[in-house]
């Protein structure tokens, strides 16, 4: 089940409520306030106005931009204080149109505009958050996505940070949490909700309706049956991204052609039988990741898995590549391109085994 926690609290200053709400928390709670950092986003957002650009703005310049905006106001102040419960500290922002404009404006062109103000009411739900945990920093970064769903019920382990950019201070916290409170310290106010015990059958319908795309980055087969069964029948594009030698399904279960499922590798009863808690055997790791096109050291490591090695091998430096190719193709989606229901590969070494000439 979703729940509201490990957000940052929003007090905005411009509005008198927030204001009121903020004198009253910061004396119950003591708390401590950044508000140092505002001078700088705020002379970002006066830098980037149409009438400014290729101008070098004085001090006097901002700070009167500045005055000017807070007079405008009810309350004579402006800014938004996040509040983040885990470092018992806020931060003075921007206020959500002003923020978005300044952290979305290097995105132009190549976001344009217009698209960014269409994705900003889209929904993208992840299960997996260990590569999906890249996933959905990648789309919260390019705000690709104004509403994430993630979902895992797994802790942090050490051994997940050959891959997982995380602190050594989070061993042992929840991938959700770990992963919800690096998004909102990186965005405030994008809308991040969390299913801390992973995506179950009885998740389906609250994790999936109203989601504009899913990503299947999870390793358990049940899910990922249960993931698919769930998009089709509310007609929602899937991605799965699966690192060796850069493998990248679109399944495009919104198109009403699309019967069965893994681009028809496997038949609608099959994967029903899975849902019901099937188990990996050679024949589905098969159809999820082709094992006649995985790399030398791909399979030289499935061999070895439970003999000398405890898991399936897999390197940040893939995942972050996996990561940027899928969060090009969700927005490419969500912006409604046409791109085909396909198995992709973007293989690195394949590239550098072929000679380039200039």
């Amino acid at each position: 089940m979703a729940i509201a926690s490990n957000r940052p609290r929003l007090f905005v200053l411009s509005n008198p409520s927030g204001l009121a709400d903020w004198r009253a928390f910061s004396q119950s709670e003591s708390a401590p306030l950044d508000a140092g950092r505002l001078a700088g986003q705020w002379r970002d957002w006066v830098s980037i106005q149409p009438e400014n650009l290729g101008r070098q703005l004085t001090d006097e310049q901002v700070e009167a931009a500045f005055t000017a905006r807070k007079a405008a106001t009810e309350t004579g102040r402006y800014g938004t204080v996040a509040w983040y419960p885990w470092r018992r500290r806020g931060i003075l922002l921007l206020e959500e149109a002003e923020f978005t404009a300044v952290r979305t404006n290097r995105n132009q062109l190549k976001i344009r505009p217009e698209e960014q103000e269409r994705l900003a009411g889209k929904t993208v739900g992840i299960v997996g958050l260990s590569v999906g945990r890249t996933i959905a920093l990648v789309l919260a970064m390019e705000r690709i996505a104004g509403t994430l769903h993630i979902a895992d019920a797994d802790d942090i382990e050490l051994s997940n940070l050959n891959r997982m950019s995380c602190s050594l201070f989070e061993l042992g916290m929840p991938k959700w949490m770990s992963a919800a409170r690096a998004i909102a310290e990186i965005d405030p106010y994008l809308d991040v909700k969390v299913w801390p015990e992973g995506f179950r059958r009885e998740d389906i319908a609250e994790f999936l309706d109203g989601v504009d795309l899913v990503v299947d980055a999870c390793d358990g087969p049940e899910a990922k049956a249960l993931l698919r069964l769930g998009a089709r029948d509310r007609r929602i594009p899937l991605i799965m991204e699966t690192n060796d030698r850069g493998l990248l399904d679109v399944e495009r279960y919104d198109l009403e052609e699309t019967q069965d499922f893994l681009h028809g590798r496997v038949t609608a009863e099959q994967l029903t039988e899975l849902a019901q808690g099937g188990t990996w055997t050679r024949e589905w790791l098969d159809a999820f990741v082709d094992l006649s096109s995985i790399s030398p050291r791909a399979t030289d490591s499935l061999a070895e898995v439970g003999r000398t090695l405890a898991g399936w091998p897999q390197l940040h430096s893939d995942a972050a590549l996996g990561a940027g190719a899928a969060a090009a193709i969700i927005r490419r989606l969500l912006l409604g391109e046409a791109i085909a229901d396909q198995r992709l590969r973007f293989d690195l070494h394949e590239q550098l085994s072929v000679a380039h000439t200039a």
